[in-house]
């Protein structure tokens, strides 16, 4: 098992900035648990240097937008980027709106990497932190993509007919890339037969070896995206309640219950009964541990003397709370006064509330850590009898090490006693990906790839790809997992 981390170090950062911060721990049911500050929060961003490029980004961009005409790609990128601007507009007036059209997610993600290798002028963090990592690796060695038979095919039908869910054929790109950079001699995406036969994604092929491989990309569960939302609706009413009397607070939540269980109303009334009781102490009852502390003014206001930050990131956080938690959702509301150059960057706040929570929840927990079994048995139908097989499953998380860690003992013991029947499944590689809007000066993306080989029962045949790394750097790496509670910044 290897695990690898890597960043986007720009030299000179935007004024939000950030940085990774990994190793979280496992959380007891009722503890309030806040992240040692490992750094100082308190900086600001240079002046200077801001006219980078990203040329590895911007020939992956390029080459991606050269399968759509022209007029057709303009079109598509305007729209994206009048989104984008309502959106903001909506947000600074309190309101929360998705910042793309999710008929068209291909299209926000050139836009978001062309901007971001550009100009950063229409950029957003958590945009960046999702795409750039990917995109940039596929610049990086775009000569050698180039050499994968059908390659041109498979980049076309992700910018146009698979324009709603472009990630799965990204993610096919960098395996075969990998494939080809891993010592295979010929790597071939495999024609779709629609309707006749269900085939592979990929053949590869050396002397005396030739496999099939199939590739997953598995969305975020709906069950933990279901809980985020149910988590800010909650946390809404806390926001509501604290710009109704003018307070300025951070609640740090632990929910024992799954959030679907949780009344509407019960966060605000607790949080209302720890300011009545004027206690930093936390309070803990059958469904929640919380606690009510002041934001942290010193801070925010330091800084915000000397710079402007993005309303809403996780640099905003850091700075209204002392610090930020990567494992544990988020929610902020405020009253503040935009940058007159940039509106999406905040000169000045007012007013601040901000929830955090965590879930420690066991039933919560088992449903966020779904094993692949489903995925694995559909994979394994469009691998033929006549070669040894091998499936790569791609796991984009931002579950934490809790939910990580499970999810990994529930997926070996799937793959290991996994009926492959007519097919000759040998081995699942696990290619878990866990991007983030850093917080640490003069980083604008950081990313951390686990790599697991999961062997498919008993047998001695030696997996495909021995040591690899989709995204991140390759001999960079060290063995272990990202949920493993270590500290490897």
């Amino acid at each position: 098992m290897l695990i690898a981390a890597s960043k986007k170090d720009s030299g000179a950062s935007l004024p939000q900035a950030e940085s990774l911060r990994l190793g979280a721990r496992l959380l007891p049911p009722s503890t309030i648990y806040v992240l040692p500050m490992r750094k100082n929060p308190n900086w600001t961003a240079k002046r200077s240097g801001h006219d980078w490029r990203d040329d590895e980004l911007m020939l992956a961009v390029a080459w991606l937008k050269s399968f759509v005409p022209r007029v057709q790609m303009e079109r598509r990128i305007d729209a994206a980027k009048e989104r984008l601007l309502e959106a903001r507009k909506q947000m600074r007036e309190g309101l929360q709106v998705p910042f793309f059209d999710p008929s068209d997610v291909a299209a926000w993600y050139i836009f978001q990497a062309e901007t971001f290798a550009y100009d950063r002028a229409y950029w957003t963090p958590e945009g960046a932190m999702r795409i750039a990592p990917y995109l940039t690796r596929i610049g990086k060695e775009l000569p050698l993509l180039l050499s994968v038979k059908n390659v041109e095919e498979r980049a076309a039908r992700i910018m146009l007919a698979e324009r709603r869910q472009p990630d799965g054929g990204i993610f096919e790109l960098l395996v075969g890339l990998a494939y080809r950079r891993g010592g295979w001699t010929d790597v071939e995406f495999v024609q779709e037969k629609r309707g006749l036969e269900r085939t592979p994604d990929l053949h590869v092929s050396r002397p005396r070896s030739h496999w099939a491989v199939e590739c997953k990309r598995l969305a975020v569960s709906s069950y933990a995206t279901k809980e985020n939302q149910r988590g800010i609706v909650l946390a809404e009413k806390v926001h509501a309640l604290l710009l109704a009397q003018y307070r300025s607070s951070v609640v740090e939540v632990v929910y024992k219950v799954e959030l679907e269980d949780v009344p509407d109303q019960y966060l605000a009334d607790r949080v209302q009964a720890a300011m009545e009781r004027a206690s930093p102490e936390p309070v803990e009852d059958e469904i929640a541990a919380i606690r009510v502390r002041p934001v942290n003014w010193e801070l925010t206001r330091s800084v915000l003397r000397e710079d402007f930050v993005y309303y809403g990131s996780t640099r905003m956080i850091e700075l209204l709370a002392g610090s930020y938690a990567h494992d544990a959702n988020h929610s902020m509301a405020a009253k503040w006064r935009p940058w007159e150059d940039r509106p999406e960057y905040a000169d000045a706040v007012y007013q601040a509330s901000v929830v955090t929570w965590r879930s420690a929840s066991v039933a919560a927990t088992r449903q966020k850590a779904r094993h692949f079994k489903k995925t694995l048995v559909d994979a394994n139908g469009q691998l033929p009898g006549d070669r040894p097989g091998v499936v790569h499953i791609g796991i984009e998380t931002y579950a934490g090490a809790r939910v990580d860690a499970f999810r990994h003992v529930r997926n070996s013991l799937q793959s290991r006693y996994f009926d492959p029947g007519k097919s000759r499944l040998r081995w699942v590689y696990g290619n878990y990906f866990v991007p983030e809007a850093t917080t640490r000066q003069d980083e604008s993306w950081a990313f951390t790839e686990t790599m697991v080989p999961y062997r498919v029962g008993s047998h001695r045949t030696k997996w495909p790809l021995p040591d690899h790394m989709l995204v991140s750097p390759e001999g960079k790496n060290f063995s272990g997992m990202h949920w493993d509670g270590r500290d490897f910044h």
